[in-house]
């Protein structure tokens, strides 16, 4: 039986990779690893926790046309839910759904620059 051992990346498609880089990097707090390329073209890889998101940019992709990804979840530092909305409020990130409970914290749903769903996590 295969047994995997950990998750290891998430590749993820986007119109605009300055843009996103902004979002991730410097509004959620991912560190980047690895940038290749400028403006709108080219890749990056990203670090969160030991979780790695590679980037690749494809300005010709239609927004809502191409399913990317359905969503991609990310444990936060955060003592509080509401401190997790103040932080994001502070970092002019929207929160597109209201927290809801899960069996090991309580999540929220936030959109990326390209509409992709992340999913924020506050493990209690």
């Amino acid at each position: 039986m295969l047994r995997p051992r950990s998750f290891e990346h998430i590749g993820i498609v986007v119109t605009d990779l300055d843009q996103t880089l902004r979002f991730y990097v410097d509004g959620l707090g991912l560190k980047l690893l690895r940038r290749k390329g400028e403006g709108l073209v080219g890749s990056a890889a990203l670090k969160a926790g030991q979780v790695e998101i590679n980037v690749f940019s494809n300005p010709a992709a239609e927004t809502g046309r191409l399913q990317r990804i359905d969503h991609l979840c990310l444990s936060m530092e955060s003592a509080t839910i509401d401190a997790l909305i103040a932080a994001l409020g502070e970092a002019g990130i929207p929160v597109a759904s209201s927290p809801v409970r899960r069996s090991d914290g309580i999540a929220l749903f936030v959109r990326d620059p390209d509409g992709i769903r992340v999913e924020l996590l506050v493990k209690e």
